[in-house]
């Protein structure tokens, strides 16, 4: 994968968030026993505060690199987030391959404003895509709701826990609608009503009709491991799964990102001159 010099701002911005490897987090980690989960009031295992990816980066789903490996043009092959198909692999229909290749081309070297992946344009990336990227969010709870607050690109999903019904089927929405309850330590949200996304920089996708069922385990007070399994019968062959493993993050602090709609300007990322490049 290539990115052009034309994502510099975007690329040093990423540098700077860059985490720590996770062989220094474990390193640190070593020998310490896992903090158990404690309990609200109304039952719920207390997780909240601040989470993030262990491993974030949201360039590509079969070799989860962050955007940082991937602007210095690291040579690093880092396990596929795909579980299920068992190659690791998005079981794309050809038509979508062909689309989701082409889009890795034009992430490559972007000459119109759609080239542009819409994380780089500070444009909401849905789900499951905000729980593979660098940034941090916060975990809020309150009777009967848990709440996902990013930072970056102003996001937030509130999910009922109470049963009640999805939204009308048209109405579309950007983080889509999610309904959740908890299996033990496990919360499940059953998201529709989604609005077609890039789902990485190269090009991955799903259409509206996708289906997402999300698992948030909390092994401990500390580690929770996030799987999502997408059905999308427009642009897929089957569903299949993805997983990232999260950790809190109890020194950071959420603060406001200047990333939101309407911020970039796409001209200033997109390559003007010269021969196009493989």
């Amino acid at each position: 994968m290539r990115t052009v010099c034309a994502m510099a701002l975007v690329g040093v911005a990423v540098l700077v968030s860059t985490p720590a490897p996770a062989h220094s987090q474990a390193r640190e980690e070593a020998g310490k026993s896992p903090a158990p989960l404690a309990r609200l009031a109304d039952g719920q295992p207390n997780v909240q505060g601040i989470w993030a990816a262990s491993l974030g980066g949201s360039v590509s789903l079969t070799n989860p690199v962050s955007q940082a490996q991937d602007f210095e043009k690291q040579n690093v092959r880092l396990p596929s987030r795909i579980i299920d198909p068992p190659d690791g692999l998005v079981p794309y229909q050809p038509w979508a391959a062909a689309r989701r290749n082409q889009q890795a081309i034009d992430y490559a070297w972007p000459t119109r404003p759609e080239h542009l992946d819409t994380q780089h344009r500070c444009l909401l990336s849905g789900v499951p895509r905000l729980y593979t990227i660098v940034p941090s969010y916060k975990i809020v709870q309150t009777p009967g709701l848990i709440t996902f607050i990013w930072s970056d690109y102003h996001a937030y999903r509130v999910i009922p826990l109470d049963g009640r019904p999805h939204v009308a089927s048209n109405v579309k929405l950007w983080m889509g609608d999610g309904r959740g309850r908890w299996e033990g330590n496990t919360l499940v949200v059953d998201t529709g009503n989604v609005i077609g996304a890039r789902l990485t920089y190269t090009g991955d996708f799903y259409s509206d009709n996708a289906h997402v069922v999300e698992r948030f385990t909390f092994s401990s007070a500390d580690r929770m491991v996030y799987e999502a399994t997408v059905t999308d019968p427009t642009v897929f062959t089957r569903p299949w799964t993805m997983r990232a493993e999260q950790r809190r993050r109890p020194d950071e602090e959420v603060w406001e990102s200047a990333c939101f709609e309407g911020v970039v300007n796409p001209d200033e990322f997109l390559i003007k001159t010269g021969p196009r490049q493989p």
